[in-house]
C-alpha cells in the first residue's frame, strides 16, 4: 500500500502536464497562435466571423465530401488547424471586447440548442471577471456537453425513429448532420470534437486530462460558444427548417429509478464534505492546480447547486484514479492523454471488471478496496446502473434536475478516494453492497419474483403434489431452505429464504458448465423471473377481483356462469402452474446461494431454455386473456423439461470443487470434491 502510494505522489510531483506532447502541440501551440493582433481583430464585424462561409476559404485541406473523423490522419489535422487557427484568434479577441447587447444577440442565436438555462450559465460565467480560467473551464464542460446534445436532436430532424450515434466522432460524420450544416461548419465541429488527432476539446475536459492553468480555457469556450450561435444564424437561413421550434428535443434521463428504495447508496451520509475539504487542501494526491475545482465544486454543493457540483467533481474523480491507475500498475506514462495508437486510459479502462475470479482480481480493487471499488463501478461503469459520467458528459440530464442525494455520493466518493493514502482514515469507508454488478441485478429480480409468488400463493389454496427431486447433490448450506420451498411451502419458508439471498447479494452468480464449457444463463434467468413476477402479480390481481366479488354478495353462485367456469379451470391446474414455478427457479436459487449446476448433454439445456421462457411468457399474459388451458400445456412441457435437466445435472458449491471431464457414457457429470 504505501509503496503504490509513493509511486502516487511521484506521478502528481513529476508531471507538469497530462497532454501528451503531440496534444500539447496542437492545443497550446497551434490552436491560439496569436496570428491576429487586438486592433485586427476589431475591425471583424460580428455578423461576418458569425458567416461560417468565410471559414470556407481558410480549409485549404479540407474536402468536398464529408468524410470520418477517423478517415483522416494526424498531418491532415494538424495542417488544418493551422488553416483555421486565425479565425479561432479573432473569436477568442473579439468575444473579450464584445459588449452586453451583441453577447445577447448571441445568446438569442442558441436557441435551437433549447436549452436557455445553461447558455446563460455560459455567457455568465464567460463575462465575469473574476476566476477567468476557473469559470472558463467550469464554461467549456457545460457548452461540450449541451452542443452535443443539440446536435443530437437536429440529427433527429424529420425522422425521430432515429437512434443518434453514441459516439460524438460518429455523429459529426452523419450524413444528416452534413446535409442540414454544410461541410465548413462540420469539418469545424470535428476539428474542435471529433477525436484524439483533433483539438479533442470534449474529450480533454471530461476525462479530466486538463486544469483550468494548463491551456487558454477563455479562449476555445469562446470558440464554442460562438459556433453554437453560428449554428443558430446558419439555421435562421436553413430552407429545410423554417422554425428553431421544430426541432424537436429528446426527453431528459433522470435518475429518479436509481434512488427508490435501496438502489441508491447511503454509505455516503457517514461523510460529510468538511472531510473533503480537509482532505483535498492536506493530500499529496491532487496537484496543486487543481485543488481550487475540488473547492469549487464543494461550493456548489453547499449552495445547492447540485448538477453544477457533479459535472466539476467527475473529470476530477476520473482524473485521481487515473493517477491510481498507473500507481498501482507502475505505469506513469499512462496518466497522459492518448497518442494515436493508443487507447485513452478512460474509467472503463480504470475500472475494469476483469473476469469474476479472485486470481485476476483488479489491482485497482485491491488497492481502493471491495467495498469502494464496488461503489465506483456501480455509479460509473455497470451498464444497468445510473453511468452518471457519461450521462452528464454526453448532456443527457438536466443540471437543475439533479438532488441532493448524487451530488452528495459524489462528494463521498472523492473523500474517501483520497482517504486510501492515509493510514489513519482508510479503515472508515463504511461497507458497500452493489446493486447494479450482474450478480446484484440477479440476486435483486430473484427475490422479487420470490415475493410476488408469496403475494399470489398466500391468496390462492393449492394442495400440490411434493416433486420427486433428488437434492443430494445440491449446495449442503442451502439444501434445508431449498428443500422446505420446494416440499414444505409457506409464508415463514419464503420469509427465511428470502433472507438468506438477501445475504448473499454479493456472491457472483456462476455459470451452467456444459461438459466443461460454461454457458452463460443468467440473462436467460432473469428474463424468465421477470416474467414469472409479472405473471405472479397478474394472478394475485386475479384472485383479489374473484374474492372481492365473492363476498360481495350472498355466494360466489352469483357470479356469472362463464366467471365461474373460468375459476373453475384455473383451480383445477393451479397445482401444474405453482409446480412449473417451483421448478423454474430451483437452479437460480441454487445459484445465487453459491451452487454450480453442471451438465453434460447440451440438448438438454437447450430444450430447458426454450421450455421454460416459453412457459414464463405465457405465464405472464395468460391471467390477462384466461387461456389456462394453453398454459397448463406448456407448463407441463417445463415440468418435464425442468425434470430431466434436474436428473441430468450435478449442483455444488464453486469454491469446493472442480470440473472434471466425464469418462462415464451417461449424462451425468463427473464431479470430485476437493
Amino acid at each position: 500500500m504505501k509503496e503504490i502510494v509513493g509511486r502516487w505522489y511521484k506521478i502528481v510531483e513529476n508531471t507538469p502536464t497530462y497532454l501528451s506532447r503531440s496534444v500539447q502541440d496542437l492545443v497550446l501551440k497551434k490552436g491560439f497562435v496569436g496570428t491576429a493582433s487586438s486592433d485586427a481583430s476589431l475591425k471583424f464585424a460580428t455578423d461576418d466571423l458569425l458567416d461560417i462561409s468565410n471559414v470556407s476559404s481558410l480549409l485549404r485541406h479540407a474536402d468536398e465530401n464529408l468524410l470520418h473523423p477517423t478517415e483522416r490522419n494526424a498531418e491532415w489535422y494538424s495542417q488544418t488547424i493551422d488553416d483555421v487557427a486565425p479565425y479561432l484568434e479573432n473569436v477568442r479577441m473579439k468575444m473579450k471586447v464584445m459588449p452586453q447587447e451583441e453577447l445577447k444577440g448571441l445568446m438569442k442565436l442558441c436557441a435551437w440548442m433549447h436549452q436557455p438555462q445553461i447558455i446563460y450559465l455560459c455567457f455568465d460565467l464567460l463575462s465575469r471577471e473574476d476566476e477567468v480560467a476557473l469559470n472558463s473551464h467550469e464554461c467549456l464542460l457545460l457548452i461540450t456537453a449541451a452542443l452535443e446534445r443539440a446536435l443530437g436532436n437536429l440529427f433527429l430532424h424529420g425522422d425521430r425513429n432515429k437512434k443518434v450515434p453514441s459516439l460524438f466522432r460518429d455523429l459529426l460524420a452523419s450524413r444528416e448532420l452534413h446535409v442540414i450544416l454544410g461541410i465548413s461548419q462540420v469539418v469545424l465541429l470535428q476539428l474542435l470534437l471529433g477525436n484524439p488527432l483533433s483539438l479533442n476539446l470534449r474529450n480533454l475536459i471530461w476525462h479530466g486530462f486538463v486544469s483550468f492553468l494548463d491551456w487558454d480555457t477563455h479562449g476555445y469556450a469562446s470558440v464554442l460558444l460562438f459556433v453554437c450561435a453560428s449554428i443558430g444564424r446558419h439555421l435562421d437561413g436553413c430552407r429545410s427548417i423554417v422554425s428553431v421550434n421544430e426541432i424537436i428535443p429528446r426527453r431528459w434521463a433522470t435518475f429518479k429509478q436509481h434512488q427508490q428504495g435501496r438502489k441508491w447508496p447511503k454509505w455516503s451520509e457517514f461523510m460529510e464534505e468538511e472531510m473533503l475539504v480537509e482532505a483535498v487542501s492536506t493530500t499529496r494526491g491532487l496537484p496543486s492546480s487543481r485543488k481550487a475545482i475540488w473547492h469549487r465544486a464543494i461550493i456548489h454543493h453547499q449552495r445547492g447547486r447540485y448538477g453544477r457540483c457533479c459535472a466539476l467533481i467527475m473529470p476530477e474523480i476520473e482524473h485521481t484514479l487515473r493517477l491510481i491507475y498507473c500507481a498501482t500498475n507502475d505505469c506513469p506514462s499512462r496518466a497522459l492523454t492518448a497518442e494515436s495508437v493508443v487507447h485513452y486510459t478512460t474509467l472503463d479502462v480504470i475500472l475494469e471488471c476483469g473476469n469474476g475470479d479472485d486470481s485476476n482480481k483488479p489491482r485497482m480493487a485491491d488497492f481502493l478496496g471491495n467495498g469502494l471499488f464496488l461503489a465506483l463501478l456501480d455509479i460509473f461503469v455497470q451498464t444497468e446502473g445510473p453511468r452518471v459520467r457519461d450521462r452528464f458528459s454526453h448532456g443527457e440530464c438536466q443540471l437543475w434536475d439533479i438532488n441532493v442525494q448524487l451530488s452528495r455520493h459524489l462528494l463521498a466518493l472523492s473523500t474517501a478516494i483520497l482517504w486510501r493514502a492515509d493510514d489513519e482514515k482508510v479503515s472508515c469507508v463504511p461497507h458497500y453492497s452493489p446493486d447494479y454488478t450482474p450478480a446484484a441485478l440477479f440476486h435483486g429480480e430473484l427475490i422479487q419474483t420470490i415475493q410476488a409468488i408469496e403475494h399470489w400463493l398466500s391468496l390462492a389454496i393449492v394442495d400440490v403434489d411434493q416433486p420427486a427431486v433428488d437434492l443430494s447433490a445440491w449446495p449442503g448450506q442451502c439444501l434445508p431452505l431449498i428443500s422446505d420451498w420446494l416440499h414444505n411451502w409457506s409464508t415463514s419458508v419464503n420469509h427465511l429464504l428470502i433472507n438468506r439471498l438477501e445475504e448473499e447479494n454479493s456472491r457472483e452468480i456462476n455459470d451452467v458448465v456444459i461438459k466443461t464449457n460454461r454457458c452463460p444463463l443468467s440473462a436467460t434467468w432473469r428474463r424468465m423471473m421477470s416474467q414469472i413476477a409479472l405473471g405472479s402479480q397478474r394472478m394475485t390481481a386475479h384472485y383479489n377481483e374473484r374474492n372481492s366479488s365473492a363476498s360481495s354478495t350472498l355466494s360466489s353462485w352469483s357470479l356469472r356462469s362463464r366467471q365461474r367456469s373460468t375459476h373453475a379451470r384455473l383451480d383445477s391446474y393451479m397445482c401444474l402452474f405453482v409446480r412449473a414455478v417451483q421448478l423454474s427457479l430451483l437452479f437460480p436459487i441454487a445459484v445465487s446461494c453459491g451452487g454450480q449446476v453442471i451438465v453434460n448433454h447440451a440438448p438438454t439445456v437447450r430444450r430447458m431454455k426454450r421450455n421454460v421462457t416459453r412457459w414464463a411468457d405465457n405465464f405472464a399474459s395468460a391471467s390477462v386473456n384466461n387461456r389456462w388451458v394453453d398454459l397448463a400445456e406448456c407448463a407441463k412441457e417445463s415440468i418435464q423439461s425442468m425434470e430431466i435437466l434436474l436428473a441430468s445435472a450435478v449442483v455444488f458449491v464453486q469454491q469446493n470443487s472442480q470440473i472434471r471431464p466425464s469418462n462415464s457414457s451417461g449424462i451425468f457429470s463427473s464431479v470430485t470434491s476437493a
